[in-house]
């Protein structure tokens, strides 16, 4: 990635596929260079609940991934997800970056 990031992407994933995710996202550095992962439910009528435990919680267990990336990146990094992960039904959302970097 040559080009400044200027957008957030989050993907919100299932729990058992936060490893596939992680790797597939390590293994395109060249749209992605580094993502930031923490832990979170998923609540909604249309959550497809899978495991007894998430039936009877009302809420599924979730990896929010947010990577940060140039807008022209968007589209290739969500063509090689969709490619390696079908019928995964991702869920994801774009933030604009007003700034991003280091602090020295």
């Amino acid at each position: 990635m040559t080009e400044r990031p200027d957008t957030l992407l989050t993907l919100v994933v299932p729990a058992a596929l936060e490893e596939t995710v992680a790797d597939l996202l390590l293994d395109a550095t060249d749209i992605a260079v580094g993502f930031t992962t923490s832990l979170a439910s998923g609540h909604g009528a249309t959550l497809e609940l899978r495991r007894g435990n998430e039936r009877v919680r009302g809420r599924g267990k979730r990896v929010k991934f947010e990577i940060a990336l140039s807008s022209s990146s968007l589209a290739g990094l969500r063509e090689h997800l969709c490619a390696e992960l079908p019928d995964a039904k991702l869920y994801f959302w774009t933030t604009e970056l007003r700034s991003c970097g280091v602090l020295p």
